[in-house]
């Protein structure tokens, strides 16, 4: 395993023969590519699993090159999912090298082909018999569905020989601080699945079928975030078993409306101590009844929020959105921060403006969100 402070600049191995070629590293939500080198036995060979955006071509590129001597030595490629952020340099890779090998469910390489791949040498991994391969080399590969994580054919691959699981979005976070994935890294991955993954039955199976591999895997390889070890493994399989995610947060929204309204009451009391009291009150004015449309907001005599009249969720946006009007770049990095750890703590989703970045200030945005 590489150092804690390897250049990411470059590629890392690792484990033996297995490297990561990502980019984005300094993003918000940075990009996992790896490469397998399958060295031994009669005939030798390479897979690159999840190659990334076109914009992140030339960069894998060359560290694919830098780890493997040559890019016509890829002769399989891996995509977890269709999204263009994980398959976007395929076409490209695929003039590089017209003779590789690519691998995806059917329901992926059903869209993935639509980006000119028709006609390529395609296998699906339901094919295989027991969803297994063994290379000349002698490695072994597993595939295991995880469907609905995020889409429907979604699917991780287990190298058996180095016990690393590639699990694509799942288990991926934003805002990693580094390579390696530490208890704090939780608080970008809470944030990321209750944004991109649909429910927490979907979860559930990946997690049992995690579970359910044998030998175990001693390392998890997301396609965001940091790669995870060690304890941490057990312990993310069981927050993700009870992480309410997508429509679980929108069907449960009325259980939850008590921790909104004691979220957005920290929230304004957070914008306050940032904005200073005459913005708070200007904004807060706006959502007061004029007689021409009710409030959005009961309020009580000392200014607490007591009750969300309108659509819950919309209503907490919209006056979220009206403080950011009011608040300079630096405010603004402070206040997405402080709040997306206030409804972190209280179990509700974070909304989509937090996680936007403006003036580059998004990257260090977990910084006070990262558990303890």
């Amino acid at each position: 395993m590489a150092a804690a402070t390897e250049n990411l600049d470059e590629a890392v191995e690792i484990s033996d023969g297995i490297f990561w070629v990502g980019t984005g590293s300094k993003s918000f939500l940075n990009r996992n590519s790896y490469l397998r080198l399958f060295n031994g036995g009669s005939q030798n060979a390479a897979m690159l699993m999840d190659p990334g955006p076109t914009s992140d071509f030339d960069t894998v590129v060359a560290k694919v090159v830098s780890a493997a001597g040559d890019i016509a030595k890829v002769n399989m490629l891996f995509v977890n999912h269709q999204d263009p952020d994980v398959v976007g340099s395929l076409p490209l890779l695929a003039k590089l090298n017209p003779h590789a090998l690519f691998l995806a469910s059917e329901d992926t390489w059903r869209l993935v082909s639509l980006n000119g791949l028709q006609g390529r040498d395609f296998r699906p991994v339901e094919r295989f018999r027991n969803m297994r391969i063994s290379l000349p080399s002698g490695h072994r590969l597993k595939f295991i569905p995880t469907p609905f994580c995020h889409f429907r054919g979604a699917c991780m691959v287990y190298d058996l020989e180095s016990r690393i699981l590639f699990t694509g979005d799942l288990f991926g976070g934003i805002a990693a601080s580094g390579l390696w994935a530490d208890a704090t890294n939780w608080a970008g991955i809470k944030a990321f699945h209750q944004l991109y993954m649909p429910s927490n039955d979907a979860i559930r199976l990946a997690v049992r079928r995690i579970r359910a591999l044998d030998p175990q895997p001693i390392m998890l390889a997301p396609q965001h975030g940091g790669l995870i070890q060690g304890d941490l493994i057990g312990d993310f399989l069981d927050r993700m078993e009870q992480l309410q995610v997508g429509l679980d947060i929108i069907i449960s929204l009325n259980d939850k409306l008590p921790a909104l309204i004691a979220a957005l009451n920290e929230i304004i009391a957070a914008v306050r101590a940032v904005l200073g009291e005459e913005p708070t009150r200007t904004v807060m004015g706006y959502f007061q009844p004029d007689g021409s449309y009710p409030a959005f907001f009961a309020l009580s005599k000392e200014g607490t929020v007591m009750d969300i009249k309108g659509d819950a969720m919309e209503s907490v946006e919209s006056l979220i959105r009206a403080f950011f009007r009011h608040a300079d770049v630096p405010q603004k990095s402070i206040l997405k921060a402080r709040i997306l750890r206030m409804l972190l703590d209280h179990n509700l989703p974070p909304f989509d403006m937090l996680l936007e970045q403006e003036g580059g200030v998004a990257v260090e945005l977990l910084e006070e969100v990262r558990e303890e």
